[in-house]
């Protein structure tokens, strides 16, 4: 009750015109409704690949545009007279590319993602919230895995932070700076109308779908809600402050009990899981992505190395770092397993899933 009380006195004392790019994807929605809700005047730049009837709620403007074809200047034009942005835009490491991981990686979160920001701080905005990786958090806490020169997604996460807070700093033009906060998400779990959840093309397909004993690393990761990125984000330009990476996350679980979970939304029940050894799960893994890269495919992170150093270890925030950050961003807690359970029944229509 203080919590709400607390949000309600502030956003009616700072009721903000807040941009959200992606606005209609999967964390982009859950922001534009908790910016709504909190009495925030907000717009939706999405590509119209969804039809929006009947479940996107009407007091929220949205514009039809791409950001990868948009021009700095047309985007600038865009932006005018908003106060804040939210960037939920950009592919994340599940997304296997036809071309070279990096090139396809750089062109989109870094590239074109600074021309945003910069086009942001040419309209006049002054916050902002950038959607980025928890790699960045473990690349900085674990030095000796190597995580950014091994993996190419991690590499350009940790470019485009770094270019993005860079030139939201600097001087241009006599253009005030733009205060960015970077947002460091973890495993994510939750639904949007009309989009299938990541989770099942590359993960569940994989490793579930149609096998009696499911084979997966022993290991761990922090995870959260769509709802709390939403929180999460909204919160950022309200109380965050700029230059800092937030780490964003819930609670700490290993992955037997994320698939016992995501099978309980698939079948009701889950299955018997077998956690190979650390070098089996490598090699598996390293014949994965051979066979991939004769089809032309590639990924954004080196399947060994991601059996060596990250699936087989246990990728948790501490948790008072968490409750530092809900805390200061007014985040909620709790509802993981709720969202897994919802997130796994999704994925698959009846009769799909085997």
């Amino acid at each position: 009750m203080l919590y709400c009380f607390y949000t309600k006195k502030f956003t009616e004392n700072r009721v903000m015109k807040i941009m959200i790019v992606g606005g209609t994807g999967l964390l982009g929605h859950e922001a534009a409704q908790v910016a709504l809700e909190r009495g925030h005047d907000v717009t939706s730049l999405a590509i119209p690949d969804v039809p929006m009837d009947g479940w996107y709620p009407e007091q929220i403007k949205t514009l039809e545009g791409d950001v990868f074809k948009l021009t700095q200047a047309e985007l600038a034009e865009i932006f005018k007279g908003y106060d804040a942005m939210i960037y939920a835009v950009g592919p994340d490491d599940r997304i296997t590319p036809n071309e070279p991981a990096y090139e396809f990686f750089k062109l989109r979160l870094v590239d074109h993602a600074a021309k945003v920001f910069r086009a942001a701080r040419d309209a006049g905005i002054k916050k902002a919230a950038l959607c980025s990786s928890y790699f960045l958090y473990f690349d900085r806490k674990f030095p000796k895995k190597k995580l950014a020169e091994i993996h190419p997604y991690i590499r350009v996460r940790k470019e485009q932070a770094e270019l993005i807070l860079k030139e939201a700093a600097e001087e241009r033009n006599n253009l005030p700076k733009l205060d960015v906060c970077v947002m460091e998400l973890p495993y994510i779990f939750g639904t949007c109308p009309h989009r299938q959840p990541l989770w099942r093309g590359v993960f569940l397909d994989n490793f579930v779908n149609g096998k009696k004993t499911i084979m997966f690393p022993k290991g761990g990761s922090v995870m959260t809600t769509t709802r709390h990125i939403g929180e999460a984000l909204v919160g950022a330009i309200e109380f965050g402050k700029g230059g800092k990476s937030y780490a964003i996350g819930d609670e700490n679980h290993d992955f037997n009990w994320m698939l016992d979970n995501m099978l309980i939304g698939i079948q009701g029940k889950p299955r018997k899981i077998w956690n190979p050894a650390r070098w089996l799960c490598a090699l598996g893994a390293d014949m994965m992505a051979k066979k991939d890269r004769k089809k032309g495919l590639y990924h954004g992170l080196d399947y060994k190395h991601v059996m060596l150093d990250i699936q087989t270890d246990y990728f948790y925030y501490p948790e008072e770092e968490i409750a530092a950050t809900c805390a200061e961003l007014h985040i909620g807690r709790g509802g993981v397993k709720e969202a897994i359970v919802e997130t796994g029944k999704a994925c698959y229509a009846p009769g799909e899933f085997k």
